[in-house]
């Protein structure tokens, strides 16, 4: 790898690939740690360094092993002190002059410490927001909610794509003086196992920038991580094992113990709401409410299914009691795990029996033997109403009606 120019004097590049030139004046940064660590005087004096550098006139290279990280950290530090420039607009300049898309968080943050700029907060008449995948079922009317009182911003996958590292949600973070992350961004398809890996690697990025930054996370996770359990009707409060099944509900243990993770050695501020499933006008899911729907419209029969354990029972949430609950929790200096639902599990089949009624129908209604298991899991929202003076308010059946007056004219596939 050659030198790359980010100004016609400023460069970076491999210690090991650089020969000098007479007048070239190499700052070499590998004795700083490509992690955390290092110390903001020891970073100041390589940003000082080169910038005394550039004030002769010289060519300036800073290199470390491979030229990627440490060296292209430093010469942002570089960049902004010599032409007195924004920390951001600095990052933005170097990533682009040298092609890369990512500098590791940690030696960011060491240079923003040694700019000063970790210590600039801005202080704006709102509270501010990002949201990640703002422009899903939840995040729509989440978005909606907090924008009376918050300023909240919600950039697409277009314009900031969390899978390809935490540089550019590092950057948004800084320019728009962020106060807390709501993450709600999953891959397009997040049940299957190679989406197990990139939720974890999207989850990561927004907890090194949340760290780094010492901003509030704000996390859905999922009542599946209790999926695993086979008993015919659990009740599952904050302190019950998390035991999930499958992809998706190992995908959200797994994220669960990253966030306890960053808690325990970084100090993470995050509240984490695991939810019951969510369903309500603008989805889709749960697919068999809408199955049963078109079936009765249809006048067709209806057959639900009937495990070994009995027959499958869900605590479905209305989709604005879990935006109500988001929004005290932005409101709140609350964090650790609270967990949404109603507490009120009901079968398929009882589902099932409520919607022919509210639509006239006169269906026959049949169970299907499937020879195994089915989780039944009521939510305990106990904690969730003590800290935050939540509680579901919309029962099923008034759910129900609210889905059927959106859908009283359509036909879901």
């Amino acid at each position: 790898m050659s030198i790359r120019w980010i100004t016609p004097l400023l460069g970076t590049a491999p210690a090991l690939l650089v020969r000098q030139e007479v007048g070239m004046n190499i700052i070499d940064v590998r004795d700083l740690v490509d992690k955390s660590g290092n110390r903001a005087d020891a970073v100041r004096q390589k940003i000082t360094q080169g910038c005394e550098s550039l004030r002769e006139g010289r060519k300036t290279v800073v290199c470390c092993d491979y030229g990627i990280s440490r060296s292209n950290a430093v010469a942002v530090g570089i960049l902004a002190m010599y032409e007195s420039i924004s920390f951001e607009a600095s990052v933005r300049r170097v990533l682009e002059a040298t092609g890369e898309k990512e500098i590791k968080v940690d030696p960011l943050q060491a240079v923003r410490s040694a700019l000063g700029e970790d210590q600039k907060k801005i202080h704006h008449g709102k509270f501010r927001i990002l949201m990640t995948g703002g422009n899903g079922f939840l995040g729509e009317p989440i978005k909606q909610k907090l924008s009376a009182d918050f300023e909240v911003f919600s950039p697409g996958r277009s314009e900031l794509d969390i899978q390809q590292g935490s540089t550019q949600l590092n950057l948004v973070v800084g320019e728009k003086n962020i106060d807390c992350i709501i993450h709600l961004a999953n891959p397009r398809i997040y049940t299957s196992n190679i989406a197990l890996g990139d939720t974890l690697t999207m989850l990561r990025n927004v907890l090194d920038v949340c760290v780094a930054r010492d901003i509030k996370l704000i996390y859905l996770s999922s009542w599946e991580v209790y999926s695993g359990y086979r008993s015919s009707h659990l009740v599952a409060d904050e302190s019950l094992p998390l035991f999930p099944k499958g992809p998706y509900a190992e995908t959200k243990y797994l994220c669960e113990i990253l966030i306890e993770h960053s808690r325990r050695t970084q100090e993470l501020r995050c509240t984490m709401l695991r939810s019951s499933p969510v369903y309500g006008v603008g989805s889709d899911k749960p697919k068999f409410i809408y199955n049963f729907i078109n079936k009765i419209k249809q006048s067709q029969r209806i057959v639900t299914h009937r495990y070994n354990n009995g027959l499958p029972s869900l605590d479905l949430l209305y989709v604005d009691d879990l935006v109500e609950a988001v929004s005290l929790v932005v409101s709140s200096d609350f964090s650790g795990n609270l967990n949404i639902g109603t507490g009120v599990v009901n079968s398929t089949y009882k589902m099932a029996e409520i919607l022919r009624d509210l639509l006239g129908g006169r269906n026959e209604i049949d169970t299907t033997r499937i020879d195994s298991d089915t989780a039944c899991i009521a939510i305990d929202a106990g904690k969730a109403q003590k800290v935050l003076g939540w509680q579901a308010k919309i029962g099923l059946e008034n759910g129900f009606r609210l889905i059927l007056s959106y859908s009283d004219t359509a036909i879901f596939d």
